[in-house]
């Protein structure tokens, strides 16, 4: 955030007043601001930017804990002087930028987004305890990877969460037991992602959180049982939008071992598993679970079945989410099982698959 402007020197007024002008600053910002709040609102644009130019002249020259006081008065004001409202709000001084963050109307979503851009952990923290911030912010705020605004965020209980953003939360509470006994107590957690989270989190971290739970999903919680990592992780991706994609690329011949390779080049394997099934003509579980550590050899036939080459599966085997590297000797055999695998054969036994 850019730094506070400088105070002015001290000086003598002309007309013999032992006042510096720091003082005769403070004394015209406190009655311009009792002026504004007492008097009759400003009903117009224009009035709003002369208490603007006003405010913008004597607040260089007077105390932080004046500036402080001001963000405090004018945070609560729902038409506040625009300008000045952003000066308070990217102050360096938590105690002046922190009520305009926190309360102030008058900002914008494309003010905060900037903020959030540049803001330093504490300014983050007293936004991310916005009331009603929205679900574009708080992805951001996530994404800026502080702990203490994760933690703000998750007793914010007006906050508005994406899928995204809970997802995030999730994989770091994982580790974390204070944040999985914060995202417990919220009532807008999506019922998949919090069963996913208890079958993937540390044994603190899942006690933490079905302790923390409401009574009402307690028992379906303790009930549910652990994943590996990879099935964890498979639990709470979303396929719909990478559906709609791979789709589109079937119907336009494009849907092939080309597109699958750059899937993995990406790491997008929720696009990897809809593209194999498409290939396959299977379900999507039914590639999801040949992810697993045992099902190497079933992996291979839909791979063949899906005519992809041998340079895109071995991407396949060795980039499986929660799952150890394949050694080398391991993948040179998969090598040579995968090339002596007829394709005809392949496909009849991967639609086979679909019963177990």
């Amino acid at each position: 955030m850019p730094p506070a402007p400088a105070a002015a020197p001290t000086a003598k007024t002309p007309a013999g007043d032992a006042r510096t002008v720091s003082e005769l600053a403070t004394d015209l910002l406190r009655r311009t601001t009792s002026l504004f709040l007492a008097g009759p609102r400003p009903a117009s644009d224009e009035q709003l930017d002369l208490y603007d130019q006003m405010f913008a002249r004597l607040m260089p020259q007077v105390a932080t804990e004046l500036l402080a006081e001001l963000s405090m008065a004018l945070a609560g004001v729902e038409r506040a002087p625009y300008a000045t409202a952003r000066l308070l709000a990217v102050h360096p001084e938590l105690r002046v930028a922190g009520p305009m963050l926190a309360k102030a109307a008058v900002l914008t979503e494309r003010d905060f987004a900037e903020f959030i851009r540049t803001g330093s952990p504490a300014h983050l923290v007293a936004l991310a305890s916005r009331r009603g911030i929205g679900d574009s912010l708080t992805t951001q705020l996530i994404a800026r990877g502080f702990p203490a605004v994760r933690m703000a965020l998750a007793q914010n209980l007006s906050a508005r969460l994406s899928e995204d953003g809970y997802r995030s939360l999730f994989k770091i509470a994982e580790r974390d037991e204070d944040l999985a006994e914060k995202l417990a107590l919220r009532t807008d957690l999506p019922a998949k992602l919090s069963r996913a989270f208890v079958a993937a989190a540390s044994e603190g971290a899942r006690a933490r959180f079905i302790k923390a739970a409401p009574p009402a999903t307690r028992a379906t919680l303790q009930a549910t049982p652990t994943r590996s990592p990879g099935a964890a992780m498979r639990a709470i991706w979303d396929y719909q939008q990478v559906k709609a994609e791979v789709a589109a690329l079937s119907r336009t011949g494009k849907l092939g071992d080309s597109a699958v390779n750059r899937f993995c080049a990406t790491g997008d394997f929720p696009a990897v598993i809809a593209a194999l099934a498409l290939l396959c003509v299977v379900t999507i579980e039914t590639i999801e679970a040949l992810l697993e550590e045992d099902r190497l050899t079933d992996l291979l036939l839909a791979c063949k079945a899906a005519r992809l080459s041998w340079a895109t599966t071995s991407m396949i085997l060795r980039g499986r989410p929660g799952c150890d590297v394949l050694p080398a000797d391991d993948l040179e055999e998969a090598r040579k099982r995968f090339e002596k695998l007829a394709l005809s054969e392949a496909q009849w036994k991967v639609r086979g698959l679909e019963s177990r």
